[in-house]
This record gives C-alpha cells, sequence and structure tokens, in this order.
C-alpha cells in the first residue's frame, strides 16, 4: 500500500511516534483530566533518564562517525540501513534533549502560582494546564516509540552483519 507514493512502513517510520503521541495525549485529556501538579514528580524524574539516553546516543553515534573498524566499515557498507540508523540517531538525541528541558521546567517552575497571578477564567487556567501536559505526552511518547524503532534498526543492521 502507497501513500504519496511512499509505503506505509515509511511512513510508520517518519511520523508514527508522533501520530501514536498525540492520539494518546488526546485520549489523556478528554478522558482523564489530568493536572499538573500530579505529573510533577513524574516529570522531575524525566530529565536524568532522557540526558542519559542523549549522552549514550551522542557517544554513539561520533564512535560509529568517527570509527573506523571492520565492523564499523562494514555498516556503513549498508548505506540505507545505515543512514536510516543515522537519522533516527539524531532524532532520538533532539527529542532527548527537548524532552528533558521542557520536563524540567514543568517539573521545577510553579506554573500554578503564575497562572493564579493572572487573573485568567478557570477555563482558560485549565486549557493551559492541559496544554502543557499534552505536549508533554506528545514528546514522551514519541521519544519511546523513536528508540524503539531506533533498537529495531539497530539489530536489523546487526543481523544483517550476522548473516554474512
Amino acid at each position: 500500500m502507497r501513500i504519496f507514493g511512499k509505503t506505509y512502513s515509511y511512513w510508520k517510520e517518519i511520523i508514527g511516534g508522533i501520530v501514536v503521541g498525540i492520539i494518546i495525549s488526546l485520549i489523556l485529556i478528554f478522558f482523564f483530566s489530568p493536572k499538573l501538579s500530579e505529573w510533577k514528580d513524574f516529570m522531575k524524574g524525566i530529565p536524568s533518564l532522557c540526558i542519559t539516553v542523549f549522552g549514550f546516543l551522542l557517544t554513539l553515534l561520533s564512535i560509529i562517525l568517527q570509527g573506523n573498524s571492520p565492523t564499523i566499515n562494514w555498516m556503513r557498507s549498508r548505506k540505507k540501513t545505515f543512514n536510516r540508523f543515522v537519522d533516527y540517531n539524531k532524532r532520538i538525541i533532539l527529542l532527548s534533549f527537548i524532552i528533558s528541558i521542557y520536563s524540567y521546567i514543568l517539573g521545577f517552575f510553579n506554573f500554578e502560582y503564575y497562572i493564579e497571578q493572572l487573573t485568567l477564567s478557570n477555563c482558560i487556567s485549565k486549557l493551559i494546564e492541559k496544554a502543557l501536559i499534552s505536549i508533554f505526552v506528545v514528546l514522551f511518547v514519541w521519544f519511546i516509540i523513536d528508540t524503539l524503532q531506533f533498537i529495531k534498526i539497530f539489530y536489523a543492521l546487526i543481523k544483517e552483519k550476522d548473516q554474512n
């Protein structure tokens, strides 16, 4: 099946994570009505996870791009899979950096105080709170799904090496 001339797998890899993130975010917002204060502890733990992933994948990317071992040269010879591997690595590094900063701001900054000080209506303040949580959920789910896709591509690349 082709969509705009590209296969379903292509679109799943390119926009699958963000689409699933948006769907889960909408379900969460409309059916569970989360409050920012209930998510603070969870959000405070996310930067350490994402910074760890950021550091590991950045190191892995630099080793692979600068390395000259036979295994790395063999991986580079598989152009299509290797390019997907590097692209996913870059995307996850960027996502982990963004979500680390965003969750750090949400976890440690007191938005409730500032929302109360702005004398906004209750409806608008709840909408702002839901938007902040929604953005966090979309980014976090996107990060998780793209990380799983990255692992899948990495093992496909390694599997090709084992078969040869």
